[in-house]
């Protein structure tokens, strides 16, 4: 729950008893005590030089208790605070700080002012990104970094210069990549895709925003294939498989078959006739048959984390999966446009394998064209048209795996090309749309989920979140090129 602020009242009479004048009886008929005659002297006005130097020296300690109850208070309000810096002390600076935290990458959700254990948590992820210790409470210094006020130290390390579309290779087994230049790109959907009658407005895929990546990087020229997979199991032994979720065929020859054995949970009444989990899904059982030159699919992301660990190791580079405003970046390869071609969806046939009018599924019925492809499923990688790039299979083909942890929407996306990250994350995002899917979801914007969905019926639980398989979710792989990086920092 949010940290509440409150105020203490001061009583100065609390903290210095009340001075009382004694009485002290007197024998005899017209005497006065000489206290009592002083009491007399007081009530024309003057002053006894004794009681107004025990007055002086008392208010003087009254002033000092005030002082050090103050500090205390303080001191307290300090060690409670979410982040005490100068830019805390009004709404508009909290709200500017929790803002900058999810521009960074550690989400604390919408702007509200208030300081609770999300913001903290965020806080504490910043302080550990730049080194400083984790205390969840911003000092001037880090806040200043954080909102991006501090002059560098020093002058940024010139970026190499690389040209679009150049393909290198680090080993034999390894994917082909394609240098990827710096620049700023505008990440999100479109107007021309709000006008669309089959897209609409879509929350997730807004707001449009402008992102600048300060720093060259590298993707796979294909989504990664069987062959390159079965490459680091065979070297490794690694032991990979299980669980996954397999998209049927529809109509044809091939219409509901598949190889595997079925899931006891799998349950048609509860996923439909054209959807089932096998037990012993891998990447060269995914259910359907597979050539090597076709994308590995029914691949966790605990697996796929354990491949681009062998990678690293191979060739002494920090291969990863790609952000998903690296992946936006590259699949739009300079144009605006709703997709890579245009924004004319209608010709996604060449460019794309979808759910086509020669497709085996039934949403290819509202296509406005057919491939001539035409591959039962999964087509192997490079057969559809590339981006101006040279990146083939960017819209369908298979869903492919980013960094990034699930967020509904870009209000709290980086804009700087490093992934939204959350601890523990169970659901994470999925770009390019697939195989079965309708023409309109090969656009550049279109954003999905891959991971453990409280929200839908599985028969993984939210600890088998790293663990889940699907045949309709492959990956492809990134590198950074440059010092700037997010990773290199």
């Amino acid at each position: 729950m949010p940290s509440t602020a409150y105020d203490r009242a001061h009583d100065p009479s609390g903290l210095t008893p009340r001075m009382m004048r004694p009485t002290i009886p007197v024998k005899g008929h017209k005497r006065h005590s000489r206290i009592d005659r002083m009491g007399d002297l007081h009530k024309l006005g003057y002053a006894n030089p004794v009681s107004t130097k025990k007055r002086e020296t008392t208010m003087r300690l009254q002033r000092f208790a005030i002082l050090v109850f103050m500090s205390l208070i303080l001191g307290f309000l300090s060690s409670i605070s979410g982040a005490w810096a100068a830019d805390a002390d009004t709404q508009e600076g909290r709200q500017a700080i929790q803002q900058a935290l999810n521009e960074k990458g550690f989400p604390v959700g919408t702007p509200d002012g208030i300081f609770g254990p999300k913001t903290e948590a965020a806080i504490r992820a910043f302080q550990d990104s730049i080194g400083a210790e984790a205390t969840g409470t911003l000092t001037d210094r880090e806040a200043d970094l954080l909102l991006g006020r501090v002059t560098p130290t020093k002058t940024p390390e010139p970026q190499p210069d690389v040209t679009a579309g150049t393909v290198f290779k680090d080993c034999d087994t390894c994917p082909e990549m394609v240098e990827i230049p710096k620049g700023s790109f505008q990440m999100g959907a479109t107007d021309a895709e709000q006008e669309n009658p089959f897209i609409g407005f879509v929350p997730e895929e807004h707001p449009r925003h402008e992102v600048t990546i300060a720093y060259p990087f590298a993707i796979g020229r294909y989504e990664v294939t069987v062959a390159e997979f079965d490459a680091y199991v065979r070297e490794t032994g690694a032991e990979v498989g299980g669980i996954c979720g397999v998209r049927l065929i529809e109509t044809g020859p091939l219409a509901q078959k598949f190889t595997g054995t079925r899931h006891t949970e799998s349950s048609a009444e509860i996923y439909g006739p054209y959807f089932v989990y096998i037990t012993d899904g891998s990447y060269k059982q995914p259910g359907l048959s597979v050539t090597p030159r076709q994308p590995a699919v029914c691949v966790s992301r605990q697996e796929v984390t354990a491949y681009l660990a062998w990678l690293r190791e191979k060739t002494g580079k920090g291969y990863r999966l790609p952000t998903e405003a690296e992946w936006e970046y590259a699949a739009r390869a300079g144009t605006r446009t709703v997709a890579f071609w245009g924004d004319d969806l209608d010709h996604a046939c060449g460019y794309a394998n979808f759910a086509d009018k020669a497709s085996g599924y039934q949403a290819g019925e509202a296509s406005p064209c057919a491939e001539a492809v035409r591959p039962d499923w999964t087509a192997e990688v490079g057969s559809y048209r590339p981006n101006p790039w040279g990146l083939y299979d960017m819209a369908g083909n298979v869903q492919e795996m980013v960094q990034d942890c699930w967020s509904p929407g870009h209000d709290t996306t980086p804009r700087d090309g490093s992934p939204a990250r959350q601890s523990g994350c169970q659901l994470f995002i999925a770009r390019g749309g697939d195989y079965e899917m309708l023409h309109v979801s090969m656009r550049a914007s279109e954003r999905l989920t891959f991971g453990y969905d409280p929200q839908l019926d599985m028969v993984q639980g939210p600890n088998e979140a790293l663990d889940i398989r699907s045949n309709v979710v492959g990956f492809r792989v990134a590198l950074s090129l440059g010092s700037a990086a997010w990773d290199s920092q």
